[in-house]
């Protein structure tokens, strides 16, 4: 018995429960921005997993991968697999992680109306949006950070807590309670993924991994995603506890270094992050602990500079490197900028290929990552309207961040400020339009 050889199977709403801090449910975390509306149901709604499972959406969902059918919240996967960037498909992660008989098996065993069991081998529950840093690129749903922020901006433009849908009528906080409704699966779970949040500061967290321990089920893969800015919670030692573990594998959210990082990452201090990378590295040598950086518009000309970084001081040792990529707000994607400044930029990455492949004798398993992000910026994802459109976007939001965040972007990302000096000189503009 094999699984569905068809290029939309995905075996994520068999095996996987993804659920945000809100208590909505998606069929997984590479679910397409577009589509994050889709109605999967929410953990408040349901007295167990099972049945929330088989919400209709779920279903249908599962009907359309048995009959190859290609569902539009998968493009990111799609995207990556026709350009061959495999590494980078969750689709592809987990028919290949999860791939199992008894998966198998419920698969085939799956209803004619999408109805099926779960087996459920693979927790990705982000229990709330505590998080103590604001990162660009993020959001008020996965940073309660961001609740100041986005009343400081609304104020400024007038918006009254009369309005709705003001950030002044929402919670600093978001909290989905579930884990009495998922604990039963750390019976059968092989990997768990914490992530964001910052999951370290969520009170879920250590107590999935006290009830692992207790239950003897140190062999279950714990994942993160962090930002590794501390490494205690309430006078606790999560390195001392990782040690209990077998495999523990820490994707440190980290994608430059220096003042570039500070500003990306807002609240990140520089210093402090890289002595707890280097702490865990020292002192948990069995912990898989490696840079799992985001690639988007604000970072993308210098991070080959903090690769080469990560490659000297043997941080990137053990890790095939696999980029994430900002895909949502648009005006951070990579792929916005005009053919000119790719061409310029894409020359310094494949400089810093030749340096991985021929001048450092662990950069190898950082190159087919490097292509990647060629590869990625390359696609004609935008038309040159979208582009230009986007660009000015992000012109225009740098400078609100400067007043609403206290930051100063054309110094901390100054490589970004020449690009802009340089478009608008191509524009023929002596100033920049709306500004």
């Amino acid at each position: 018995m094999d699984l569905p050889d068809n290029k939309s199977f995905c075996l994520a709403p068999w095996v996987h429960l993804h659920v945000l801090p809100t208590g909505k449910v998606m069929p997984c975390c590479f679910w397409d921005q577009q589509h994050k509306r889709d109605n999967y149901g929410e953990m408040q709604e349901y007295d167990s997993v099972p049945d929330l499972m088989n919400h209709d959406s779920f279903k249908k969902l599962r009907k359309q991968f048995l009959a190859g059918e290609k569902h539009p919240g998968c493009n990111r996967c799609y995207q990556h697999d026709d350009a061959g960037r495999k590494n980078n498909s969750m689709r592809t992660w987990f028919n290949t992680e999860f791939d199992n008989e008894k998966t198998r098996q419920v698969v085939a065993d799956t209803k004619e109306d999408g109805t099926s069991d779960i087996n459920m081998l693979y927790l990705d529950i982000r229990f709330g949006n505590i998080c103590n840093l604001k990162c660009r690129m993020c959001g008020y749903e996965l940073s309660s950070t961001w609740h100041d922020e986005l009343i400081k901006l609304e104020v400024d433009n007038g918006i009254t807590a009369d309005n709705p849908h003001s950030q002044q009528n929402k919670p600093k906080f978001i909290h989905v309670d579930c884990y009495e409704k998922v604990e039963p699966f750390l019976e059968t779970v092989e990997e768990i993924y914490f992530a964001g949040g910052e999951p370290f500061l969520y009170p879920e967290h250590l107590q999935m991994l006290d009830k692992l321990i207790d239950m003897g089920r140190t062999d279950v893969k714990i994942k993160y995603n962090t930002n590794l800015t501390s490494l205690k919670y309430k006078g606790r030692d999560i390195v001392e506890i990782w040690k209990k573990f077998d495999r523990v594998s820490v994707g440190a959210s980290i994608d430059g270094y220096g003042e570039t990082i500070e500003y990306i990452r807002t609240g990140l201090k520089w210093p402090q992050f890289e002595s707890n990378f280097n702490r865990v590295k020292t002192e948990a040598p069995k912990v898989h602990l490696f840079p799992a950086p985001t690639i988007g518009a604000l970072n993308l000309e210098h991070f080959p500079e903090f690769n080469k970084y990560c490659v000297e001081n043997k941080w990137s040792q053990w890790a095939l490197f696999t980029p994430n990529f900002v895909s949502w707000p648009q005006w951070q994607h990579p792929a916005i900028f005009p053919d000119w400044y790719k061409e310029r930029v894409i020359k310094k990455y494949e400089t810093h290929i030749d340096w991985l492949e021929n001048h450092h004798p662990l950069g190898g398993n950082q190159v087919q990552g490097m292509k990647s992000i060629i590869s990625y910026i390359q696609e004609d994802t935008f038309s040159q309207e979208e582009k230009d459109h986007l660009i000015s976007e992000m012109w225009k939001r740098l400078w609100v961040f400067d007043k609403s965040a206290d930051l100063n972007w054309s110094r901390s990302l100054n490589y970004l400020y020449n690009f802009f000096t340089e478009y608008k000189e191509r524009k023929g503009w002596k100033t920049w339009p709306d500004n």
